[in-house]
């Protein structure tokens, strides 16, 4: 289905007015508000070293890799869940808490999810959190599981879901994991990360998808070899959690291909922020290595990207340090007219985590 058909669609036309009515100011025209969206945001990075590096705070669990966090506000403390691999290559979910007033004094609080042996889908653990509270004990977590090396050589991810029922604490996971199937042909290969909201009473999720593997077209250059994959940004609505449902047969957000430098055919790891007139959307992009880039919109349906040069929208860190290589995977909070982002830097949190802070120029 085309994004304009299903706003049309009964039973589902109402969110596009919630949307757009949460989402706007009726007396700003949709070209201002993208305008106001469109706005830089100037990053800074108060520290050329890791935040959080591997082993450092929950060392049975992290020490080969601290990465991809997502982090949610409790009372005067953050919260982090990340992914966590030890020594014997284990993948799992880790916790710790931070003061806002101190935001990175992290503190371990062990492993939440661990890997599950007996499946095929979540052989190897989980990664990639994503965690959302439905009220104040009821809380949901996304996550993307390692599975069994798979025959065809497609990345064995899936998009599975655990649930705490003590406020973020404990964790159980979901009976019928994985939660999305691969049912169309923009994610038939499989599902990773995603970011998840509520709007007008529903749950939208927008999900990392592969679609296939695909010959390197001739001349350019890749991190993948000869085949690589073509990834991108899917869309999904539930109306509780569990049961989801895809309104649209193609990628939300493709990659730009030869449409941008370098050749980009990864759009990966979501994460937005709604802001006053509109949301804003970062994403981990690959060409030859990642780079964060953003994009902007007015109803979360149709997207533009913020051009942002070669080396995208935070750059890299200096020479010999941590995240000279490559940033990706953000968790973005605002605290004020403040942007607070925690990133992970080279070897996908082989070298940990490091934090910027931005404000509009």
């Amino acid at each position: 289905m085309k994004r304009r058909d299903f706003l049309r669609v009964s039973g589902i036309a109402g969110l596009s007015a919630v949307l757009n009515a949460s989402c706007s100011n009726l007396n700003i025209r949709d070209d201002k508000r993208i305008s106001l969206l469109e706005r830089k945001i100037k990053w800074s990075f108060p520290d050329d070293n890791q935040v959080i590096r591997p082993g450092q705070l929950n060392p049975e669990f992290d020490s080969r890799r601290a990465g991809a966090a997502s982090v949610v506000q409790c009372g005067n403390n953050y919260r982090m869940y990340y992914w966590g691999t030890n020594n014997q290559k284990e993948n799992s979910i880790c916790m710790a808490e931070s003061p806002i007033d101190q935001p990175n004094q992290w503190k371990g609080l062990g492993s939440v999810l661990k890997k599950q042996p007996d499946t095929d889908y979540n052989f190897f653990g989980p990664g990639f959190p994503f965690v959302i509270p439905l009220n104040k004990e009821h809380w949901q977590m996304y996550f993307c599981s390692w599975g069994k090396k798979r025959s065809d050589g497609v990345i064995p991810n899936r998009t599975c879901l655990a649930e705490s029922f003590d406020g973020g604490i404990t964790w159980k996971y979901y009976d019928k994991n994985p939660i999305l199937p691969l049912d169309k042909e923009y994610d038939k290969g499989a599902t990773g990360s995603v970011w998840v909201t509520h709007v007008g009473g529903e749950l939208r999720m927008y999900y990392t998808a592969i679609s296939k593997y695909f010959p390197k077209p001739e001349g350019v250059q890749t991190g993948h070899g000869d085949r690589i994959p073509l990834i991108g940004i899917g869309y999904m609505v539930s109306s509780d959690g569990y049961k989801w449902t895809k309104p649209f047969d193609d990628f939300l957000i493709k990659p730009r291909l030869y449409d941008t430098e370098p050749y980009n055919y990864i759009v990966s790891k979501p994460f937005v922020v709604r802001e006053e007139n509109g949301w804003r959307m970062w994403v981990s992009t690959f060409g030859t290595a990642y780079r964060i880039r953003s994009l902007v919109s007015t109803d979360g349906l149709n997207w533009k990207w913020i051009e942002s040069g070669i080396d995208g929208e935070f750059g890299l860190g200096e020479k010999g340090t941590f995240d000279d290589h490559q940033r990706s995977y953000v968790c973005v909070l605002k605290h004020g007219e403040e942007y607070r982002c925690w990133y992970t830097g080279n070897s996908f949190g082989g070298m940990g985590m490091g934090y910027a802070t931005g404000t509009i120029e």
